[in-house]
């Protein structure tokens, strides 16, 4: 029996100070509450309205859950000062569990595809990075009650897209474009890249 894991997995470094979403209530506290029906920017806002928007669009972009009942949001959006200057927004989520990784890869390409467009298309001018990290469910190391075998939701897969790279797209034509050539891949895992090499789906 495979038991699933929804919290407390460890995926990737972007997991350090996050707040499960399904725990937390309340997030950007300190921030402005946006309407829903705001999802977008305004000329002449501050950088904690935009960040208040931003998060709040990715929120409802991965709003839901999976098949397997489990929130697409893993951890609430994060939108925090970029170093070099700007806004950096970095939510991750869940995909659909399937046997087939060249199936789960194809959902998150989309997935990201359109959540990039989403976020960089709502008019926040002093928006500058977004990394979107992906979770699949993945077969642990740990056993659970009665011996079965844990599945929890790892990172499996993570992009970026800078403001210079985004402004280039022409959205219009997202359909036709290959989006692997355009983010940057930050992380795809092993096990992934070697079945998806072998399938003629990888680099």
């Amino acid at each position: 029996m495979i038991a699933i894991l929804r919290a407390g997995c460890s995926g990737g470094d972007s997991d350090e100070a996050a707040t499960p979403a399904a725990a937390a209530a309340g997030v950007a506290a300190t921030s402005p509450t946006v309407p829903a029906a705001v999802l977008e920017c305004g000329p002449g806002q501050s950088i904690a309205e935009q960040k208040a928007v931003l998060v709040a669009i990715a929120s409802d972009y991965f709003a839901g859950v999976t098949a397997e009942e489990i929130p697409r949001l893993f951890y609430e959006p994060d939108a925090r000062d970029r170093r070099q200057g700007g806004i950096w927004v970095t939510p991750e989520f869940v995909v659909n569990d399937s046997e087939i990784i060249a199936e789960k890869k194809a959902d998150m390409d989309i997935q990201m595809r359109d959540a990039y467009e989403r976020l960089y298309t709502a008019g926040c001018s002093d928006l500058a990075q977004v990394d979107l990290s992906g979770r699949a469910m993945t077969v642990g190391s740990q056993v659970g009650r009665g011996g079965g075998v844990l599945k929890s939701p790892v990172v499996v897969y993570k992009t970026k897209l800078e403001k210079s790279e985004a402004d280039a797209i022409d959205w219009a034509d997202k359909e036709s474009l290959d989006f692997n050539e355009i983010w940057d891949e930050v992380l795809l895992n092993p096990r992934w890249r070697e079945e998806l090499d072998g399938a003629g789906e990888g680099d």
